[in-house]
């Protein structure tokens, strides 16, 4: 394939064959490797873009006369980073994991400056060149769509930094990113809402092995959900950890919304916060009652309610029975 030829998928965006064609670029004039020309379908297109981009890493790194990062190592990073209570624990684990595999893995770091938090990527670099300024901007890709994944929630990033080489034919690939792009910054980092930092790990390792598998690059479904989706998320995590369900206002500001844009989007979606809010301490409630031998007002008080009589009555609403018969029907139902 040429370096200037295009995806010939026309459903594929003008941004990802623009990115196809500078990585085949950046390796054809090395003459180093022949690669394929970019199928037609998404899925399979994926497969073929994390191809390319291991044989870049490869190559930077065969260039520094390092080791390249494994595909194992970075599965063990995510795994690790799965464990993390909320975005900032992951993040903190992600950076323990780099250290580990000190100077290889680069040196991450999380920094917080008043409503502003940046996730800073240094990958150690003894010469910056077009192929590793690429491959890092790839690594940082990398960590956005983990944390996305993660927390449930497309991040609203406020600003990428990517680094200290100023080339414009990244731009198509940091589209992206959905943000502002500073270029000629001596790392590389995402800039988001320090709210979204506290927002809790909802994602299981039942589902990490289908996520893991063309991770980073399943570049056609970088949103994770619509809005009532992640705020439907965000509720049940809540639930989950009894750490009481988050006011509106809360919610809006994590995913970086005005509380009136927020309300517009979930009216236009069919949902109020208020009906969301009632399904997620419904369906808490039945996990609760099915799963464990809580009583009532155990089940209350883990919900948020002031007692098993408030609890009891906005059960009848949900399911028209009280908690306890629905639990005696159910059982031996």
């Amino acid at each position: 394939m040429q370096p200037n030829s295009t995806p010939r998928d026309e459903n594929i965006p003008e941004a990802i064959a623009s990115l196809a064609r500078l990585l085949l670029r950046e390796l054809l004039e090395h003459n180093r490797v022949q690669v394929s020309e970019p199928p037609a379908s998404a899925t399979q297109f994926a497969h073929w873009y994390l191809q390319v981009v291991q044989l870049l890493e490869a190559q930077v790194a065969g260039d520094a006369g390092v080791q390249p990062i494994t595909r194992e190592e970075v599965e063990l990073m995510g795994r690790c980073a799965l464990s993390g209570r909320d975005l900032h624990h992951a993040m903190q684990l992600c950076r323990q994991y780099c250290n580990a595999l000190y100077p290889r893995a680069g040196r991450v770091s999380v920094v917080r400056r008043g409503d502003t938090a940046a996730f800073h990527l240094d990958s150690l670099r003894a010469t910056v060149t077009n192929a590793s300024s690429l491959s890092d901007i790839t690594g940082l890709f990398a960590f956005f769509q983990l944390f996305q994944w993660l927390i449930g929630v497309d991040l609203q990033l406020q600003q990428v930094r990517i680094g200290p080489v100023n080339r414009d034919d990244v731009l198509p690939f940091l589209k992206l990113f959905g943000a502002p792009v500073l270029v000629g910054a001596p790392q590389y980092a995402l800039e988001l809402p320090v709210a979204v930092l506290d927002l809790p790990v909802v994602r299981t390792a039942a589902e990490f092995e289908q996520f893991f598998e063309v991770y980073p690059c399943n570049v056609f479904h970088n949103t994770v959900n619509d809005l009532a989706e992640q705020v439907a998320v965000l509720l049940s995590a809540s639930a989950r950890r009894r750490a009481g369900l988050p006011r509106q206002a809360q919610v809006a500001r994590s995913l970086g919304l005005p509380l009136s844009t927020f309300r517009r989007r979930l009216r236009a979606a069919g949902k109020t916060f208020q009906m969301l809010r009632d399904e997620c301490l419904s369906e808490r409630a039945q996990q609760l009652l099915v799963q464990g031998d809580y009583s009532i007002a155990d089940i209350a008080a883990q919900l948020g309610y002031s007692d098993a009589a408030s609890f009891r009555r906005a059960f009848r609403q949900w399911h028209g029975d009280a908690p306890a018969v629905w639990r005696q029907r159910v059982a031996h139902g």
